[in-house]
């Protein structure tokens, strides 16, 4: 939820893992899509607050069609989802950090990228 409230607002022109100093990646920086064919642009800037977020997260939490299916190894699986944290925490009390990154694969620097449609 946070991602689709949040996307456009906090878009950086940055790889994963090379956010700007004072920034978390997946909290309020969001590195630049992977394929630009797949953006939906619905989304990405929705002003919800994080209380809003909660709310629409919780309510998702309660839709279910009853349908259940035993995962195979009962005994490593507890069942249990995680909990805590706050809409930009997404549910994770500790996030754990994206490790710096190279801004370029030595195999394709240099490269033209293919041709793509532009994004209006």
């Amino acid at each position: 939820m946070h991602f689709y409230n949040t996307r456009d607002k906090y878009a950086y022109p940055v790889t994963s893992g090379h956010c700007p100093e004072g920034t978390t990646e997946r909290v309020d920086c969001w590195p630049m899509p992977e394929v630009r064919n797949n953006i939906d642009m619905t989304s990405g800037n929705l002003g919800l607050t994080d209380e809003e977020e909660n709310q629409i997260v919780a309510f998702l939490q309660i839709l279910s069609d009853g349908f259940t299916r035993p995962y195979l190894n009962s005994d490593t699986y507890t069942g249990a989802c995680m909990k805590g944290g706050s809409a930009t925490t997404q549910g994770n009390e500790h996030l754990i950090l994206t490790p710096l990154l190279p801004a370029c694969a030595s195999a394709i620097c240099g490269v033209a990228p293919v041709p793509s449609p532009s994004i209006p």
